[in-house]
């Protein structure tokens, strides 16, 4: 007489499960998030929330310096940030001044001129709303001679007016004449640099964004040395919540939140799959160690 043969349950099935079947499960989810672009809800973090409260209690007309320090590789993480903090600014009439101490800065302003400016607030005029000064290279020279004189590197705007016909400028000549410094950093030079040799001797609050997986070394300096920090695409997408919920009627796009719905669907599946994984492996453990039995043997 045969024994029946004992189906293991669901939980250990799972645990035999063809790794390929969980490969397929991310193909399409994340092909379905790709094509229909979910918005999930965001909240500003600790992190994010001191920039947008700092830009709020600013008084229209003031004006700020905003740093473009990225390129096109960490474009993706750190755009959509300059993006956001550029229309919170510019709807609150704050004025932009935007300089950069990488090379590849100008064309990053460009996109902001191009992609935001033109497009949401075509009535700002350049150089009474906002002024572009460019590239000037240096790295860190460069900022300790702005600490002394704006006019010291830079004579005009990247169309070559005078820095005195620059009334976005709003009367400052130096950095200390700033209520704010916000740099987007996409490697060195960039946020630490205006940290040290910005900040830190003039007093002037240093905000700033980064990539993902360079925002820990930023942590050290918050929130003392840097008041506020945008951290990778996450970042991005709480400022653009933050600046959505407080301005409703303006629509805004939602980059950065549309980036995150095939993270979050990728985050979620990973994660759902390690539990059911753990569970399947302490279920094996239950049914294969069965009771102890003490070892058989008299007394002498």
């Amino acid at each position: 007489m045969t024994t029946p043969k004992i189906q293991p349950d669901f939980l250990i099935r799972l645990g035999n499960l063809d790794r390929r079947w969980l490969y397929l499960l991310l193909l399409v989810s994340l092909s379905l998030t790709l094509l229909y672009s979910p918005l999930f809800p965001d909240t500003p973090s600790a992190f994010t929330r001191p920039i947008f409260q700092r830009i709020e209690e600013l008084s229209p007309g003031q004006s700020i310096l905003v740093s473009l320090d990225y390129s096109p590789a960490s474009a993706p993480e750190i755009e959509p940030m300059a993006f956001a903090v550029t229309r919170h600014l510019l709807v609150r009439g704050i004025r932009p001044v935007y300089v950069t101490l990488w090379p590849e800065g100008n064309n990053m302003l460009q996109e902001i001129r191009s992609q935001v400016i033109e497009v949401d607030f075509p009535a700002l005029e350049e150089g009474r709303d906002w002024a572009a000064l460019g590239f000037k290279s240096g790295g860190p020279l460069l900022i300790n001679a702005l600490r002394q004189d704006l006019s010291a590197m830079y004579t005009g705007d990247l169309r070559g007016v005078p820095l005195d016909s620059l009334t976005a400028l709003g009367g400052a000549k130096k950095l200390a004449d700033f209520p704010l410094i916000i740099a987007f950093s996409g490697g060195t030079p960039g946020l630490k640099e205006w940290i040290l040799y910005g900040g830190d001797p003039t007093g002037t609050p240093v905000a700033g964004g980064c990539t993902g997986i360079g925002t820990p070394e930023f942590l050290a300096y918050f929130p003392v040395q840097l008041m506020g920090l945008l951290g990778g695409l996450k970042g991005a997408s709480e400022y653009e919540s933050a600046l959505a919920a407080r301005y409703p009627q303006r629509d805004f796009p939602r980059r950065a939140g549309r980036r995150m719905g095939p993270q979050t669907v990728a985050h979620v599946i990973v994660l759902l799959f390690l539990v059911l994984g753990n569970l399947s492996y302490l279920r094996r453990r239950s049914t294969t160690s069965g009771p102890s039995t003490p070892a058989s043997g008299g007394t002498r």
